[in-house]
């Protein structure tokens, strides 16, 4: 014959894996915002990284400022002051995908929403010189990034 079982035992049952789950989305959601700070202080740090690269002693890296757009996963944006005319921009790193992989292109946006590629964030010396001549001027994915990017950041 089956066993049968008592609602108290079944409720008990329950709650155990209710809390269970409970804790361990409260672990998950803590760990992501935890995590978030740490994420947006290395990416600031490579767009600074390409800045001083391409332009040595012109930019300040700034505060991140927030996308209210679905591109916040691919992306994000900081305030830039360039210190020889004192002009602040906005300098976005943003994923882009060229014909060696996705790879973090750093893009800044004057107050015109001009947009200007300054180059990629994970190549450095002669390889970065070689992609970035190679794909500046004829990339269509920098093009359409150049074109996109006024629309993400307007979109608020």
């Amino acid at each position: 014959m089956s066993e049968q079982i008592s609602y108290k035992q079944f409720f008990k049952n329950y709650l155990v894996l209710i809390g269970v789950m409970l804790v361990v989305f409260t672990l998950l959601i803590y760990l992501s915002i935890v995590s978030k700070k740490s994420w947006n202080n290395n990416l600031k740090t490579a767009v600074e990284v390409v800045l001083d690269e391409k332009q040595p002693n012109t930019w300040s890296v700034g505060k991140n400022i927030d996308i209210n757009n679905p591109f916040t996963m691919s992306g994000a944006c900081y305030e830039a002051r360039n210190r020889k005319n004192g002009e602040v921009y906005k300098v976005m790193v943003i994923r882009v995908v060229t014909n060696y992989g996705p790879m973090a292109g750093v893009f800044s946006i004057d107050k015109e929403n001009n947009v200007d590629f300054i180059g990629f964030s994970n190549l450095h010396g002669r390889i970065e010189k070689q992609v970035s001549s190679m794909s500046t001027s004829t990339c269509k994915q920098i093009n359409y990034w150049k074109k996109k990017i006024p629309q993400i950041l307007n979109n608020k």
